[in-house]
């Protein structure tokens, strides 16, 4: 699926340890304003990515439900100071105190709770929620309670220390859409080895990013068959 070789050539890896196994890159993270790069692979037992960062960090994330190293539901239930229903607001991945939550599977109403969460948690008005939301879709959403109903987020990035609080679109699995700028364009071009034709069906399991106290925005692709084989399941 992905040009391995041009992937980790443009990311600087010399070396890898050998445990990472370049073909099993399951995630691909680019920001478009500075043309950094983060990979994500995946491990033999599928029980974790490696996150490897340019500056030599190797951390690791793990899945949600591992039994070691997964997920509390009272850490976020203490974090944001409300109840959340777990069977819908899916933690998907645990990154030392840091917690991915997948909505995919929620309703409206658990949504919003989380949404409002981190409003209050994280110092954002619902206006400036909005904003992030529309900036990662191409449609524009005159409501919190309308961008919510039309799947404007798949995923939040919430930090249990610190503010890096995320919001993930998958614009073109909701149908809702994204207007790539030529440089993440280029890029995804050379990462798929692929024509400008074949691109959009490559982009249905890509997340497109918006850090909530910044203007950061991050294209997050997705190596689905990977890890799911051809099933259209939760990315």
């Amino acid at each position: 699926m992905y040009d391995v070789d041009f992937v980790f050539r443009a990311f600087g890896a010399d070396h890898l340890p050998p445990a990472i196994q370049k073909a099993r890159l399951f995630n691909v993270s680019f920001e478009p304003r500075t043309g950094d790069i983060k990979l994500y692979v995946l491990d033999a037992s599928e029980r974790f990515l490696y996150k490897l960062t340019r500056d030599g960090t190797i951390t690791r994330q793990y899945a949600g439900d591992d039994p070691q190293y997964g997920g509390d539901p009272r850490r976020v239930i203490r974090h944001f100071g409300c109840q959340l229903d777990f069977n819908q607001v899916v933690i998907d991945a645990v990154e030392g105190d840091t917690y991915y939550l997948y909505l995919d599977d929620a309703g409206v109403e658990q949504k919003t709770r989380l949404a409002r969460a981190v409003c209050g948690t994280y110092g954002l008005t619902e206006a400036q929620l909005l904003e992030a939301m529309n900036a990662v879709n191409k449609r524009q959403f005159p409501s919190l309670h309308e961008a919510l109903e039309q799947q404007a987020i798949s995923l939040v990035k919430v930090p249990l220390t610190g503010a890096d609080v995320k919001i993930y679109s998958r614009p073109f699995h909701s149908g809702n859409g994204f207007d790539i700028d030529p440089v993440s364009r280029a890029f995804l071009l050379r990462l798929y080895r692929c024509e400008e034709a074949g691109l959009s069906r490559l982009l249905r399991h890509t997340w497109v990013a918006r850090e909530l106290l910044s203007d950061r925005l991050l294209i997050v692709t997705q190596n689905h068959a990977l890890l799911h084989g051809d099933e259209d399941v939760r990315a």
